[in-house]
């Protein structure tokens, strides 16, 4: 978020709450501009169309990026596939762009003009992805067209818990936050979560007072024992699968809905949960198709400067049946439930992929946190972070859950430890699969 990291950690709190302000001010006019708000209205007038119009729309916008990249885009203009079927042209994947990104990017677009994020997801390979200001701030509108969906109109006050990095690492007291007030937010760090710490949390919060809490569900999660004293009108989530022990603490934490967001950042897709707990394709952000073993194919319809065509990310859906609607209604298609990445699943000596294991720690009340590592086929290792009253009891019956889901053939280990470390992002694997 700033640049200059090592000269920001040396600041005093006021001074970095000055850059932070300050970086909030230069990049609010790239976020919200005329384009936003012509975008919020346009995404806005969507929500509302039948589905047979949606379709009709998305398959027109997919034939001008199929042309557009036909034309424009070196690694398809060599390809010299048909505008008008998606399905001859090949399915690509991280590796693919990360070999050759310049290949993928338009030549109507002079680098110096365009933005750019960095990622590296759970594979660890960094990946540069770029666009232009006007795309910019739609993608801001589809983020604030979901958070309409749980109540909260644009610039309402905010709490974010996810991977900002305003905090020095090594700071031991609070604040571990800094306030924005240009967008109204509290950035909360992400990677000071610590027991000590939560009731510092929860009194930021509380005086803090945000409409709205956006995090990541493991940051969530491990808030939600610190004991809320205020209610916002919403809780989103976003970067991680959401578990479903995690949805339930995080909700009856804060005491309202919480509603799950996907997204990547190579911009291919976006999957919203709406008030009545389904998730929603967004047919205007992209295209999903699902292999034959469930695993996202998705192409963005919307960011030309560097268009991902049928972009293998990873991560795993289920359709619901295609005739059906969703009692909020929105038309947008439906898919029952997002699995995680194939990463996310636990490998048995049999061959099956075992996944939303999530499930062993239900019964468990005495878990802080617990994280899934297999490194052999026929073992699986549970770190456990135990909370007060933590007993052989509890052990057994994550034992028995395991039991009845792995069967004989995966023996299971328990290794206790103080804290569960997260990614560079401040992001908590679930499952840590080390299997070639």
């Amino acid at each position: 978020m700033i640049s200059g990291k090592k000269s920001y950690d040396a600041l005093p709190v006021w001074a970095q709450t000055v850059a932070v302000n300050l970086a909030s001010a230069r990049r609010y006019r790239q976020k919200y501009g005329r384009s936003f708000q012509t975008a919020l209205a346009r995404l806005a007038a969507n929500e509302r169309k039948p589905r047979e119009q949606l379709l009709e729309e998305q398959q027109a916008a997919l034939r001008r990026l199929l042309e557009y990249a036909r034309q424009h885009v070196p690694f398809y203009r060599d390809l010299n596939r048909p505008a008008d079927e998606l399905d001859a042209w090949p399915v690509i994947d991280k590796p693919t762009v990360v070999a050759g990104p310049e290949k993928f990017m338009s030549d109507e677009f002079p680098r110096g003009r365009l933005l750019n994020l960095h990622t590296s997801g759970t594979t660890g390979t960094p990946l540069t992805v770029w666009f232009t200001r006007a795309y910019h701030q739609l993608e801001m509108a589809f983020r604030w067209r979901h958070k309409a969906w749980g109540g909260v109109p644009f610039l309402s006050r905010s709490a974010y818990v996810s991977g900002h990095p305003v905090v020095p690492p090594a700071q031991g007291q609070p604040p571990f936050w800094r306030k924005d007030h240009v967008e109204k937010r509290l950035l909360c760090s992400s990677y000071h979560l610590t027991g000590r710490n939560l009731s510092a949390y929860a009194r930021a919060l509380a005086e803090w007072r945000p409409d709205f809490v956006h995090g990541y569900p493991s940051s969530l999660f491990v808030l939600a024992r610190a004991g809320m004293t205020f209610r916002p009108r919403a809780v989103f989530t976003a970067s991680e699968t959401l578990l479903d022990f995690q949805r339930a603490a995080i909700a009856a934490a804060f005491g309202a809905k919480v509603f799950n967001w996907y997204g990547n950042t190579e911009m291919t897709g976006n999957i919203v949960e709406c008030a009545a707990g389904q998730l929603h394709v967004r047919t205007d952000y992209g295209v999903l198709e699902l292999d034959e073993h469930g695993t996202m194919v998705l192409t963005g319809l919307n960011n030309h400067a560097m268009p991902l065509i049928r972009y293998r990310v990873g991560d795993v859906a289920t359709w619901r049946p295609a005739r059906e609607t969703c009692a909020c209604g929105c038309a947008f298609p439906l898919v029952e439930r997002i699995e995680g990445r194939v990463e996310d699943y636990v490998r048995t000596p049999d061959g099956r992929l075992i996944g939303r294991l999530d499930h062993l720690f239900k019964d468990a009340r005495h878990v802080r946190e617990a994280q899934l590592v297999q490194r052999q086929l026929d073992e699986l290792i549970l770190r456990v972070v135990r909370a007060d009253g933590f007993n052989e009891r509890d052990e057994q019956t994550i034992r028995t859950e395991a039991r009845q889901r792995l069967g004989e053939s995966v023996r299971v280990r328990f290794e206790y430890v103080e804290r569960i470390e997260r990614t560079a992002a401040g992001k908590f694997r679930f499952v840590v699969s080390e299997l070639s």
